[in-house]
């Protein structure tokens, strides 16, 4: 199951049209390995603006999942992208509506933000609604709720808006997803490399778990231990992994990597953005 949270907001037309256009070979791709069959293959789609009286449009607008590609595709061509208001837009929303969509229990549950925008509450100038999100959701809360539910989240960040117009933008992102990445590889690649790295890891979770148990509980082995004889476990057992690897369009600082740091061990909001601080680039 993969879910599309896409940003429907000014600016966004171009991304609309590159994953409608793509839908076919994110298909093929997942499907040539042989380790998705196409009836258990299902995508869903949540368009997000803003709220009002930011944005009087929609605040999420919800498709349920389908098998079907081609009313995928329909779903996604009807999106246009235009309004939204203030800079920050109603991400959280989506997250959350996400979060509750219905999955099946047995898929691997894979969900890909396309955005070039904070959520609110985070601190970034002319926020309409700096305390958040207007219906008192939090996005950290959100994020651990999904990762509970076995879903992983995909960050697709659209540079170089996000980055050269905001302060703390995309170390939230960061820490809150297990990829991000700017556009310098193809949308369909990141979209397809995504959900075959989370398959591959359902895969070893599920066949390993009793082992790396046994490890912790019996062995007292603590997680690099752990990690390294898995590692050569694997390498003697000539298995593979599908790894998502993207250029790194970022330039680090440490400050940048101590707000990633804070984001990630933050329960929320208010917890986090007392601590995080502006990352000051040439």
């Amino acid at each position: 199951d993969i879910m599309f949270l896409q940003d429907a907001t000014g600016g966004q037309q171009p991304y609309i049209d590159t994953a409608r256009n793509g839908i076919t070979q994110i298909c093929n791709t997942l499907l040539s390995g042989g380790k998705v069959a196409p009836e258990d293959l299902r995508f869903g789609l949540i368009a997000f603006r803003d709220h009002p009286p930011q944005e009087l449009s929609f605040i999420v607008q919800e498709f349920p999942f389908t098998s079907d590609f081609g009313s995928f595709a329909s779903n996604l061509a009807s999106l246009t992208a235009e309004g939204g208001g203030d800079e920050p837009d109603s991400q959280t929303d989506a997250l959350s509506a996400a979060c509750n969509a219905d999955w099946k229990d047995e898929a691997t549950k894979v969900v890909v933000l396309i955005t070039d925008s904070p959520p609110h509450g985070i601190g970034e100038d002319g926020d309409g609604f700096p305390q958040g999100c207007p219906l008192q959701i939090d996005p950290l809360r959100v994020a651990t709720r999904m990762g509970r539910a076995g879903i992983t989240l995909y960050v697709i960040a659209c540079e170089p808006t996000l980055s050269q117009y905001y302060k703390v933008r995309s170390f939230l992102y960061a820490a809150a997803s297990d990829a991000e990445s700017g556009q310098l590889s193809p949308l369909p690649t990141l979209i397809a490399g995504s959900a075959l790295e989370a398959v591959d890891s359902e895969i070893y979770v599920a066949k390993h778990q009793a082992e790396v148990r046994s490890m912790a509980n019996d062995q007292k082995m603590n997680v690099n231990e752990i990690s390294l004889r898995l590692h050569g476990n694997f390498v003697a057992a000539g298995m593979q992994h599908s790894t998502l690897v993207v250029d790194n369009v970022y330039e680090q600082r440490t400050q940048g990597e101590q707000n990633v740091y804070i984001w990630f061990n933050a329960e929320n909001l208010d917890e986090a953005k007392n601590n995080i601080q502006e990352v000051k680039y040439r």
